[in-house]
């Protein structure tokens, strides 16, 4: 105990608070703790007599406690943070059984809120060096004093990087929840990384390794620094996390995969860049992605792009360069989980290659920009349907503004299949972005978006151009079986020759629709040549009531689905898909308004043949349930 400064007669001390587990080697019952304080002193006034204080004088502090129940056995293979000693991670003495290892399990408890025990801290190949702490005690005469005491550092200049198989930081809320800092050097994980409260701190030129094979991550809301992606195998994403500004994630070996079928909960955020204290923090960025080692899934960044410079965007493969207005911040997101099956520009069937780029900018028209778009030659080969594979040499740049409904032909002004980047430029709109193989012949009308809703007893038809030429307009047609076709209005074109975004709509309020309606756009020239475009396919079974009701169709299908939902309140429906042993093997979540409502179920490409059920819980709580076959 460190003595405090004199202040006449009294003397003052104070301790550092160790962190003792008394409880090591006890069986259940009950126990006593009895405490006293000694000071020693010498008498200088009495000839250098020695002498000793005690509190209390003669009886002891006591404290009683009772242990129930039996500690469960730890197996050999795992260890948990008792912090027994102090905060080093790399001390034994802090864990029950050892320092983790790369085939040693590791867990952080959540201890209790008044607890004077240290989470761990992460020094590694380095020194902490002492600190000093200051606490302010109470005189005898009433008055205070601050007593430093200095508390020891610990020397792991040559411990190497911290490892640990699975890391479990245990807790229920951001309020109860374990600790741990990874403050100098590295920390490799060799397992799953449970970090469910947000409870792993990053601090700068620090890096975290996923270094094993096949992982599960739950991720950093707050933001990791620098991550490595090694070892191999495919890193499974089950909680989304972000790279702060002036960090990377780097691709060394192995894939990290979001869950494509819920991005709001799974995917990679990247922070732009940022100014702190007058120095500019550039965005984090991608690194190192390749053949083998890359992100597949859901990534997003918001990040300016001023007039005049090219923006890269972390690295995440798409560039621009923006030419006379400026487009404010911009959304970016990238998609290199799935591809879109059918392009469906009225020319051909090919699907769209395995990366589908998101661009929204801030400011929404007026913009023009040049546009470089990046890819890797995977994303080209075992494309759905069928596994089809693309021919790079006749690709070109699609665009959709209705999030991947249908596709419009922009062409391209430079492609280089060795650097695998395709260059547009001249780019007016900006939403959806992939690539496919160009038609030879460009239509004289190219559709952005084409949909079909049904809005109670009616259908609701829209559909957009980026791009027409000649063109005298649509009529749209109506069939019952999809082969016969009649046609139920003309809409004329809002300018025949044009190369802005154009919005037209119908709605058909035809009485006593029956059962699945196909609906097609026919295209018309000035000179009469036709082009068709669809069909969209509705279904009219039942009746828009506020009773509960769902269709799934087509039923059997391939690999698209869509369901008719009939919902007495408006609010956030689940849908989910379940195997006949009732394993929950798709997920995903739709707002619905009361009444009926058209959705269509994402995420089927890569699910096997067979049988389903499909359950959908309803914004009341009320759930639908049907057989669904895949072929």
């Amino acid at each position: 105990m460190v003595q405090g400064t004199p202040n006449g007669n009294n003397r003052t001390f104070s301790f550092n608070l160790a962190n003792v587990n008394v409880l090591t080697g006890l069986a259940a019952g009950t126990y006593s703790l009895s405490i006293q304080f000694a000071a020693d002193g010498v008498n200088t006034a009495q000839g250098g007599e020695d002498y000793t204080l005690t509190d209390p004088p003669s009886v002891f502090y006591r404290a009683t406690f009772t242990i129930e129940g039996v500690r469960p056995n730890e197996g050999p293979n795992s260890t948990t943070w008792t912090g027994g000693k102090n905060d080093n991670w790399f001390d034994a003495e802090n864990w029950t059984q050892g320092v983790p290892t790369a085939a040693k399990d590791a867990t952080i408890p959540d201890f209790p809120s008044g607890s004077t025990i240290s989470y761990p801290n992460i020094y590694s190949d380095a020194v902490k060096p002492n600190t000093t702490l200051v606490t302010e005690v109470i005189n005898s005469d009433g008055t205070t004093s601050e007593v430093t005491t200095v508390v020891p550092g610990y020397d792991n200049s040559t411990s190497g990087p911290a490892m640990t198989r699975n890391l479990t930081m245990q807790g229920t809320s951001q309020n109860e929840r374990a600790i741990t800092r990874l403050i100098v050097g590295q920390l490799k994980v060799y397992g799953n990384f449970s970090n469910t409260q947000d409870s792993f701190i990053q601090r700068d030129n620090t890096l975290l390794s996923f270094t094993g094979t096949d992982q599960s991550i739950s991720g950093s809301t707050s933001g990791f620094v620098n991550v490595e992606i090694d070892g191999g195998g495919t890193k499974t994403l089950i909680k989304n996390f972000a790279i702060q500004a002036g960090g990377k994630l780097t691709f060394k070996s192995g894939i990290l995969a979001t869950n494509i079928a819920a991005i709001d909960e799974s995917y990679v955020r990247l922070i732009p860049a940022t100014v702190v204290d007058g120095k500019i923090i550039p965005s984090a960025r991608l690194v190192g992605e390749n053949e083998t080692t890359y992100l597949r899934g859901f990534v997003i960044i918001d990040s300016p792009a001023p007039a005049g410079t090219t923006q890269d965007f972390g690295n995440i493969g798409l560039s621009t360069t923006f030419i006379g207005k400026d487009p404010g911040t911009i959304t970016v997101t990238r998609n290199t989980a799935e591809n879109a099956k059918d392009i469906n520009n009225g020319a051909n069937s090919n699907p769209g290659i395995r990366r589908i780029f998101g661009v929204r900018p801030g400011v929404p028209s007026g913009l023009r920009a040049t546009l470089v778009f990046h890819y890797l030659d995977n994303e080209t080969r075992n494309l759905a349907p069928n596994n089809r594979t693309l021919d790079e040499s006749k690709f070109s740049l699609f665009l959709s503004t209705g999030g991947g409904n249908t596709y419009a032909q922009l062409g391209r002004d430079a492609l280089n299949t060795t650097d695998n980047t395709l260059t547009k430029d001249n780019v007016t709109t900006f939403a959806t972005f992939t690539l496919s193989e160009g038609t030879i012949t460009i239509l004289p009308v190219s559709l952005s978006d084409f949909n079909a809703k049904r809005v109670g007893a009616n259908a609701e038809i829209t559909w957009e151009s980026v791009m027409e030429l000649n063109n005298r307009g649509y009529e749209v047609q109506v069939s019952t079986d999809g082969r016969a076709f009649r046609t139920l209005t003309f809409v004329p074109s809002a300018s025949p020759n044009s190369n802005s975004l154009l919005h037209y709509s119908y709605t058909d309020t035809e009485a006593n629709k029956a059962g699945v309606r196909y609906y097609r756009l026919r295209q018309i020239d000035l000179d009469g040549t036709a082009h068709f475009f669809g069909p969209k396919v509705l279904s009219f079974a039942g009746t828009a009531s506020v009773e509960a009701r769902m269709e799934a169709y087509p039923n059997p299908f391939h690999n698209e689905l869509r369901l008719t939902i009939q919902a007495a309140m408006s609010g956030k429906a689940k849908l989910m898909l379940l195997d006949m042993t009732g394993r929950v093997v798709l997920q995903q979540t739709a707002e619905v308004t009361a009444g009926t409502n058209d959705l269509e179920m994402l995420g089927l490409t890569n699910l096997q043949p067979g049988a389903y059920m499909l359950r959908v819980v309803l914004p009341d709580g009320k759930a639908q349930n049907t057989r669904i076959l895949k072929r």
